[in-house]
Parts: C-alpha cells; sequence; structure tokens
C-alpha cells in the first residue's frame, strides 16, 4: 500500500481497522491489562523485611524505643470534669491494670505502639455502673481481628477463648479497647514506624548484622605466611602449628624462600560505621526525636546550654504527644463519661531550668496569674502536685481473677516464629511464601501475601 493510500484511508469516514499481527503480540494471546497489574504486583521488595525483635537489636532503634516507651511510663495521667482537676483520680487511670504499677502499664502501651504501631487492651472489669475499672494489656501476638461480614464497622477481636468487639461510645458493650499509632481507613491493625519503613529498618539491621558477621567469622587474616613449595593439608597445619608455638610479640626465625606478609584489617569499613553512623539519624528522623537524645549530630549542627532544655520540648512535641499521648488519652477519655477529659501531666517533662522557672514565677505572682501556693505546688515544696502523689491501691472489686489463655499447649505457646506455608507465584515461578505470620505462634487468619487461611490447629 502506498503512502497515498495510507493517507486517504486516514481521512476516510470509515472507522479504521485494527492492525493485525501474529506471533507473540498477536491480540488473542496477549495478557490483558490486569494480568499485566497482577504480575507487577506479585514481584516481591528486593529487601529482606526484618521482624520486630531484629530491629529492636539495632542499639539506634533500641534507644529510640525505650527512651519514648520509659518516658510515657513516667508520665501520671489527670482527670478533669468540665475543665477542673477531679479529686480523687478514677481508678482506671491510677492503676489501670491491678497486677502492676501504672509506669509500667502506660509504658507497656508506648512500647507496643513504638514497635508494633498499635495497643490493644482488654476491659477485664467494669463498675457497677458499667465504666471500665480495670484493662489488661493484650499481647499482640496471641490477638487475632477479623473483618464482621455481618457489620463492617464492628471488627471482632478474639483472644483466647473471649470473642467480642472493639469498645466506643457507639459500641459500649465491646470489650477491647484499640489504641494505633497509624492505620489505614478501613484495616484492621494499625502501623507504627518500623512497618512503615521497612527499608529503612532492614538497612540498619543489615549493616548490624555485617559488622557481628564481622567478629563472628574472625575477620580476614591478618598474616599470611607464603611458600613456594607445594604442601599438603598436613604439612600446611605443621607449619602453621610452628608458627603459632611462640608468644605473641616474639622473634620468629624463617629460612628458605618462606615470605611473611601482614594484611591490615580497615576496621572502618569492615564495620559499617559511615553506614552505622547515618542509621542512627535515620533512627532519629524515623521516631522524631531530637539527633541530641539519641546520641547523634547531623553535620553542621551545633547544641549549646542555652539551647539544650529546649531539645526535650521539641520531643515532647513533635513526637511524644501527637503520636503517642494524645491517643492514648482519648481513648482512656472515652472509657469515662462525657464530662470527663483525661490527660497526662507533661509540666514535668518541659520543666525549664530553675532561674527560668523562678523568674516565671515572680512575673506570674505579680501580675495575678499565679498565687504562692500555685508556684509551690508545681515546684513540689507543698502537696498537689501529681509526680508526688502516691500510687492508688487498687479496690479487691476491681481485681481481675484470671485473663484468657492463649490456645494451644504451653509449647506451642512458646514457639518460636510462624510463617506461611503457601504457595505464591513470582515471575512466573511457585515459591514458598514464607510470610511471618506469628512472631510467637500459633497463628489464626489469612496470610496477606498468599490469601491460604490457618485455623489455631493448624499453627499450633
Amino acid at each position: 500500500m502506498s503512502a497515498l493510500s495510507r493517507i486517504a484511508d486516514f481521512l476516510s469516514l470509515q472507522p479504521m481497522q485494527p492492525v493485525q499481527t501474529r506471533g507473540a503480540y498477536d491480540f488473542e494471546v496477549f495478557p490483558s491489562m490486569e494480568e499485566q497489574l497482577a504480575r507487577l504486583h506479585k514481584k516481591g521488595p528486593a529487601y529482606r523485611l526484618p521482624s520486630v525483635a531484629q530491629a529492636m537489636g539495632v542499639p539506634s532503634i533500641q534507644r529510640a524505643v525505650t527512651l519514648i516507651s520509659n518516658t510515657v511510663g513516667s508520665l501520671p495521667m489527670q482527670a478533669f470534669r468540665n475543665g477542673a482537676l477531679l479529686d480523687p483520680t478514677p481508678q482506671v487511670i491510677a492503676r489501670p491494670d491491678p497486677y502492676t504499677t501504672p509506669r509500667d502499664a502506660y509504658r507497656d502501651m508506648a512500647y507496643q505502639m513504638a514497635s508494633r504501631g498499635e495497643t490493644v487492651l482488654w476491659i477485664a472489669k467494669r463498675d457497677p455502673d458499667g465504666t471500665a475499672a480495670a484493662l489488661m494489656l493484650v499481647p499482640l501476638n496471641e490477638l487475632n481481628v477479623e473483618e464482621n461480614t455481618r457489620n463492617r464497622l464492628r471488627p471482632i477481636y478474639t483472644w483466647g477463648n473471649i470473642t467480642s468487639t472493639r469498645y466506643s461510645p457507639a459500641t459500649p458493650d465491646g470489650q477491647f479497647v484499640h489504641i494505633t499509632y497509624l492505620k489505614e481507613p478501613g484495616a484492621l491493625r494499625g502501623m507504627g514506624p518500623l512497618q512503615m519503613a521497612g527499608a529503612a529498618a532492614s538497612v540498619a539491621v543489615e549493616a548490624q548484622e555485617w559488622a557481628a558477621r564481622f567478629y563472628a567469622q574472625g575477620g580476614r587474616p591478618t598474616t599470611e605466611l607464603h611458600t613456594g613449595m607445594d604442601l599438603d593439608e598436613n604439612e600446611s597445619e605443621a607449619l602453621l602449628d610452628q608458627w603459632t608455638a611462640r608468644e605473641a610479640n616474639m622473634v620468629q626465625v624463617t629460612t628458605g624462600d618462606l615470605e611473611v606478609k601482614d594484611h591490615p584489617i580497615n576496621e572502618h569499613g569492615a564495620q559499617m560505621l559511615t553506614a552505622r553512623e547515618y542509621n542512627n539519624g535515620d533512627a532519629a528522623r524515623l521516631y522524631g526525636i531530637p539527633g541530641m537524645l539519641m546520641e547523634y549530630n547531623s553535620p553542621g549542627s551545633s547544641l549549646t546550654y542555652q539551647n539544650i532544655t529546649e531539645v526535650w520540648t521539641s520531643f515532647a512535641k513533635g513526637c511524644l504527644i501527637p503520636n503517642y499521648l494524645e491517643p492514648i488519652e482519648q481513648a482512656f477519655s472515652d472509657l469515662q463519661p462525657r464530662s470527663i477529659h483525661l490527660e497526662f501531666y507533661t509540666q514535668g517533662l518541659l520543666r525549664a531550668d530553675i532561674k527560668t522557672r523562678y523568674d516565671v514565677y515572680k512575673t506570674g505572682i505579680e501580675s495575678g496569674v499565679l498565687t504562692p501556693e500555685n508556684a509551690q505546688e508545681m515546684e513540689g515544696l507543698i502537696p498537689g502536685s501529681p509526680e508526688l502523689s502516691p500510687v492508688k491501691p487498687t479496690p479487691p472489686a476491681s481485681v481481675p481473677s484470671s485473663i484468657p489463655f492463649p490456645i494451644g499447649t504451653p509449647s506451642t505457646r512458646m514457639a518460636g516464629p510462624t510463617r506461611c506455608s503457601g504457595v505464591v507465584v513470582i515471575r512466573g515461578a511457585s515459591r514458598k511464601c514464607n510470610r511471618l505470620l506469628a512472631e510467637a505462634g500459633p497463628f489464626a487468619g489469612t496470610c496477606p501475601r498468599c490469601k491460604k487461611s490457618y485455623g489455631l490447629s493448624e499453627t499450633a
């Protein structure tokens, strides 16, 4: 067909016919767009996704998680009714878990949120009016959350022999309080920094393990004995034994064509020091913690005595309050009558140096905003500061008698991680799924990768 004919066909009113091709690109055998997208989505990440335990083995991540959790555990919580401080403090915040201290209870909530992106509490006891009186922290590896096919708004929570829904003002009969660091709309579980930044966590873990293997395998030899003679294995071992028979730093005598070569080790490169130092800054950015608290200074930064006190304020306002304190405060406030608001006492954490505090007290008293008694109370000189309040005992009626046992024998409950045994197709080849389902088995539910379903008895 000439070029003129092609132009005439193009300008004609007749619909153009599709160009027919043959072979591998025939329209009848070429994969559809859905199939092409499915193949792309089947490709797994190029890095190894570490578990929480492996990530916690990195000093910078361990420092960030422990700093967050222990700081939250050190803060007392207060109750306000219509804006006025409530006295006495409600039992559920004075001692959430009757079997441990408030510090441990709040610390463990923050730890789960920092390491796994969520924390789940079980309402173990209620007051006669139905208000929560005791909360128990649920081990996340024993919890199963499934979508409710009858009502998507009420997912089903299963812990051992207890099956219930999530507590909320709309579902006050729910037995589980679910607090998340971050959550996709419609998702059943929360996600935290380690789950969202899997690649960065993988880099930190791999660099750490690289350095560990350097010492575990003894590095490379620092001294080489080279000879032009052909030696078998026994003769090589005899020569090595003769060379190492003398103590270190002693004179050695050689004869013949034996040549001694020293190979110095580049410990800086072998231990990935530069990469691991960068990971310290990565962990600080990942959790929103000022570098000074992570023993990390970014290039070009400088800290002086005058602005060090501002670091804790930055840590509280940029990390603790929006990511950990506020979610816990609102979840606990939901457990109380509508007129009560709960809030962590952070003034001690944000307290300035003594000269600045006394200048503020002086200005406040002179302006009539504060009284001398208010200043003395904030300094702990007279009773009233929540930081100096004694731990409230738990009434016997608020103590639960037991908590659910995870289904399975003790040996299976203490087992190692559970991985999926299903099959996935990667680049046209069938491979074992091997997706981490539970860090400590057993697991019940559906694998998010290959969609294989498990009952508790299958992984127990």
